[in-house]
């Protein structure tokens, strides 16, 4: 098998990548958006390639080979049984979300998220009329856990909750029972479970996936499961997700609201690189994961030896960090974007609770992550300097 050099740096200037192309400056070190700064597979680049040499991109349809790999991604990775045939392909889980809701709910309803939540939560609910319900995760000593109480008391105002599994921004993964008493919850309040799994696979060694719908009747019954490969492969531009549900009345409807839009249909290349990450990518994605708790280990370390005033919630899933500075004194996108010249994103981004902290993007190579670390313990330094200062008895 084919070892990956991560390590590599690659100029993604002109290629019209909104990471390193939107930053505030030039000196910024952008860490930012969800994309990995890693070569794809081989595979995958041979797929399009080759593809690309026919010279026809005319009119097309979804082969069937997509959908079986799709299908043997997830029943060899994670151990659930997807019919390929109900898999409904859509441009992108966001997009999605709005379809599912708009086809599933009415305006006014109810729809529940756990927050800090994914920041395009809060508007694919508003947006389309619907009325947004809020449930705080409870950080406990760094690592976040459901308040059960609270969330059944948002589900009762509620059709719906919106929630992504492992969670983006706190990088939990959550657990068998988690997930079951969640689900109880649902069918207690008759309550839709729309689960956003796009990071399901990006799950760091030591831990495990829990697909909804190894969960029984009630999981088949009351979900709709979103699921893409663009953040497992690195094919966030590719432009192709998967909805799947058991309730053949959400399928119906769902399939209705995307006829009546014309909406479905998936670009040539999209439909190959995808196909081609789900039946060659399984070593590449081996090595990612790897080499992004590496990253996480290192920058634990150092954060712990260097800049005790900082926390990090424990990494479970996704390459995205979660970064307490509340205990620094400053405003955080002070603390990052003016004093550390580090562009990631704003905690507040991510509604209540995440005022205070940042999210690191860590899927990048190791040099990038140690010159972060560099910019955050000058930057932390130079803060803690001053607080000194200020408190001199004898100035």
């Amino acid at each position: 098998m084919k070892q990956y050099d991560f390590d590599r740096l690659i100029d993604r200037h002109d290629t019209c990548s909104i990471k390193t192309d939107f930053v505030p400056e030039a000196d910024v070190l952008p860490l930012w958006i969800a994309d990995m700064d890693f070569p794809v597979a081989d595979e995958i680049v041979e797929a399009v390639k080759h593809r690309a040499d026919h010279p026809i991109f005319g009119y097309g349809y979804l082969p069937e080979g997509l959908f079986s790999a799709f299908a043997a991604w997830h029943r060899d990775r994670h151990g659930v049984t997807y019919d390929s045939a109900k898999a409904i392909p859509y441009y992108s889980v966001v997009s999605a979300i709005r379809l599912v809701l708009a086809a599933l709910t009415e305006p006014g309803d109810g729809v529940a998220i756990m927050t800090p939540a994914y920041m395009n939560f809060k508007p694919s609910v508003v947006e389309i009329d619907r009325t947004l319900v809020t449930s705080p995760l409870l950080n406990v000593d760094g690592r976040y856990e459901i308040d059960f109480a609270d969330l059944e008391d948002s589900l009762c105002r509620s059709k719906v909750l919106l929630a992504c599994s492992p969670h983006n921004p706190v990088g939990r993964v959550w657990t068998r029972d988690e997930l079951l008493r969640i689900l109880a919850l649902c069918e207690r309040h008759d309550v839709l479970f729309l689960s956003d799994e796009i990071h399901s696979d990006l799950i760091l060694p030591g831990y495990r996936h829990t697909p909804l719908l190894t969960l029984g009747e009630v999981a088949k019954k009351r979900s709709v499961i979103m699921l893409s490969a663009t953040k497992t492969f690195n094919l966030a531009q590719a432009g192709m997700a998967f909805i799947y549900t058991e309730n053949p009345v959400y399928e119906a409807k769902i399939r209705k609201m995307m006829t009546s839009l014309h909406l479905g249909a998936m670009n040539v290349f999209a439909a190959v690189a995808v196909q081609a990450a789900y039946e060659h990518g399984a070593g590449w994605l081996d090595q990612v994961l790897s080499y992004v708790r590496e990253n996480e280990r290192i920058v634990a370390a150092r954060i712990l030896g260097t800049m005790p005033e900082i926390r990090i919630s424990p990494l479970e899933g996704t390459y995205l960090l979660w970064v307490d500075c509340r205990r620094l004194g400053v405003p955080v996108s002070v603390f990052f974007e003016k004093e550390a010249r580090i562009y990631g994103d704003d905690g507040a981004l991510f509604g209540d609770g995440g005022e205070g902290f940042y999210r690191l993007n860590i899927a990048t190579p190791r040099c990038v992550v140690i010159d972060m670390l560099d910019r955050m313990e000058r930057a932390y330094r130079a803060i803690m300097k001053r607080k000194e200062a200020n408190h001199d008895p004898h100035p």
